[in-house]
C-alpha cells in the first residue's frame, strides 16, 4: 500500500529497486493469499524473495536481527514457506477446486515447514531477552525481574531456546504470545496504529504475537524434543496420510500403513 498508493505514507524504496519490486508484488500477493488463490506458488516466491531480501537489506546493517531490523522479514520468510506447503487450508479457493489435492499436500510436507519456522522464531526471539538481559548489540541490561523489562527479557531468554528446541512448545508460545499481546499494547500501540507501522519492533511484535499462538494450537511441527519425547513413549509420530472419499463425499484422511505391511496384508 506504500509503494501503490503512498499510504499510511509514501514508501523510501525506488520502485525499481529489489525492495521497491518487493512491496510492489506485495500487495497483489496479500490479497492473493487472503482468498487462497493460488496460494502455494504464490508463498514460495514471497518467500524467497523474502529471504533475499534479508540479505539485500537489514544483514548489510549487522548481523544482529533485532538490531537491524530484520525479524519481520525472516518471520515472513518462513512462514510464507509454511505456506507453500501446507497450502490455505479449508476456508480458501484452493481448497474449493481441489480439496483432496490441498488435504493431502498439507499432512505431507506441513510438519516439515511448521518445524524450520518454529526454530528460525525462537532463535530470532531469543535475542531480544539477550539484549534486555545482557546488553547484547548494545541495549540496556536489567535483570531485575520486578521491573517488565527484565520480566520480558526472562520469558525471551529461556523461551526462544525451548520454541527452536521444541521443548514444551505449547506451554512456551502461549505464554510468549501474551507477552508479545502485552508489548504490543504497553510500547506500540499508543503511538497510533498506522504509524507504528513504519517501526520493525512493532510489525515483529505483531507477527511473534501470532505466529506463537498459531504454535499453541498446531504444535511443533518436525524436528522438535517434544515429538521425540512422545515418540520415546510410542505416542506419537508423523503419519503418512491419504485422501479418501467417504460415501457421502467428502474429503477425509487417512493413515497410510507402512509399505511391508500394506504388501503383507495384500498378499495373505
Amino acid at each position: 500500500m506504500e509503494q501503490w498508493f503512498a499510504f499510511p505514507e509514501a514508501s523510501n524504496a525506488p520502485m525499481l529497486s529489489y525492495q521497491g519490486i518487493l512491496e510492489l508484488m506485495a500487495l497483489p500477493g496479500a490479497v492473493l493469499i487472503m482468498l487462497g488463490l493460488f496460494t502455494r506458488p504464490v508463498c514460495f516466491v514471497l518467500a524467497v524473495m523474502y529471504f533475499v531480501m534479508y540479505f539485500v537489506g537489514p544483514f548489510q546493517a549487522g548481523w544482529l536481527t533485532h538490531r537491524n531490523g530484520g525479524d519481520p522479514i525472516l518471520l515472513n520468510s518462513f512462514f510464507f514457506l509454511y505456506l507453500a506447503a501446507a497450502g490455505a487450508g479449508p476456508w480458501s479457493a484452493d481448497w474449493l477446486r481441489n480439496p483432496a489435492g490441498e488435504a493431502a499436500a498439507d499432512a505431507r510436507w506441513a510438519p516439515y515447514a511448521l518445524g524450520m519456522l518454529r526454530i528460525m522464531a525462537g532463535y530470532l526471539f531469543v535475542h531480544h531477552g539477550l539484549e534486555k538481559w545482557f546488553g547484547i548489540g548494545g541495549g540496556r541490561a536489567s535483570i531485575n525481574i520486578n521491573t517488565t523489562r527484565g520480566v520480558a527479557g526472562l520469558l525471551e531468554t529461556f523461551g526462544g531456546p525451548l520454541v527452536a528446541f521444541g521443548l514444551f512448545t505449547r506451554a512456551a508460545t502461549f505464554i510468549l504470545s501474551g507477552e508479545m499481546a502485552v508489548a504490543y499494547w504497553m510500547s506500540w500501540a499508543p503511538r497510533g496504529f498506522w504509524q507504528s507501522f513504519q517501526v520493525p519492533g512493532m510489525e515483529a511484535s505483531i507477527l511473534f504475537c501470532f505466529l506463537f499462538l498459531f504454535m499453541w494450537a498446531a504444535g511443533p511441527g518436525a524436528w522438535s524434543l517434544d515429538g521425540l519425547w512422545a515418540r520415546g513413549r510410542g505416542q506419537a509420530r508423523i503419519p503418512e496420510v491419504v485422501p479418501i472419499r467417504s460415501s457421502g463425499g467428502r474429503i477425509e484422511l487417512s493413515e497410510q500403513p507402512p509399505e511391508g505391511k500394506l504388501r503383507k496384508a495384500t498378499e495373505s
